[in-house]
């Protein structure tokens, strides 16, 4: 796949190291940690931490030595987290969620995509089970586009904006199933997408997977009363037609 790149995020290097800890491993990027361990992803190790809520469970902000980070525990969504909130089953540590979601967010910063930059993820095993969790670079001064919408606050040029986005990242074959507004981040007119748990690259980047995203976020729109009614009513228009003019 040809690369294409767009927006004002750097290039990674794409560089990832895998360390044995006493109930699982490591992955991370050496150029951010030196020689991490368990005790990295336990919340009770930061001093200064802000608690957030992703829908699913608990995150919090966290700053260590300068570096401003998202931890993230790893939660199940749908009716299967009535029978397991965090467990998932064990098949190879290269096949768990937060490997695949590290690496994959590795070669999307590595084609200059606007997504967060991961440090490490942590998976713990037990049995033939395990649970995990990731550790990003916190995006600064964003706001998501549901709370905009809620606030009614979404310019004409944001609405743009996600769209172009969106269009860029499909161009490059990424399917991300879970393409809701709290996954889109907005910072002025520059948007970035969050959350690939469970997404990937499509070899057949003309699939219908690019209907299904749009599709996605269109639902999770409709869900707004902001969002259908008043001065936000064109805004998926304006979304759609960028996304079919960055595609043209």
């Amino acid at each position: 796949m040809p690369l294409i790149t767009g927006g004002n995020v750097s290039v990674c290097d794409m560089k990832a190291e895998v360390v044995n800890s006493d109930s699982g491993k490591i992955l991370y990027d050496p150029t951010c940690i030196v020689q991490p361990t368990s005790a990295l992803f336990d919340i009770s190790h930061y001093s200064q931490r802000e608690v957030i809520s992703d829908g699913r469970g608990a995150a919090h902000f966290v700053e260590s030595a300068g570096q401003q980070w998202l931890l993230k525990p790893y939660y199940r969504g749908g009716l299967i987290r009535k029978l397991s909130e965090k467990s998932y089953v064990f098949t190879g540590y290269e096949r768990t969620r937060m490997f695949r979601e590290f690496r994959l967010l590795q070669v999307l910063l590595s084609r200059g995509l606007p997504v967060p930059k991961p440090v490490a993820v942590f998976v713990e095993r037990s049995g033939w089970c395990y649970a995990g969790t990731i550790i990003l670079e916190r995006l600064e001064n964003v706001t998501s586009l549901q709370v905009l919408v809620e606030n009614e606050m979404v310019q004409a040029s944001q609405w743009q904006s996600v769209g172009k986005t969106i269009a860029l990242l499909h161009e490059n074959g990424v399917n991300h199933s879970d393409l809701n507004a709290s996954n889109v981040l907005l910072r002025d007119d520059e948007a970035f997408i969050i959350d690939f748990d469970g997404c990937g690259l499509q070899q057949n980047n003309q699939g219908r997977f690019r209907r299904k995203n749009l599709e996605r976020l269109h639902r999770s729109l409709l869900k707004q009363r902001q969002f259908s009614h008043g001065p936000l009513s064109g805004g998926w228009s304006l979304l759609t037609a960028a996304y079919r003019t960055h595609n043209a």
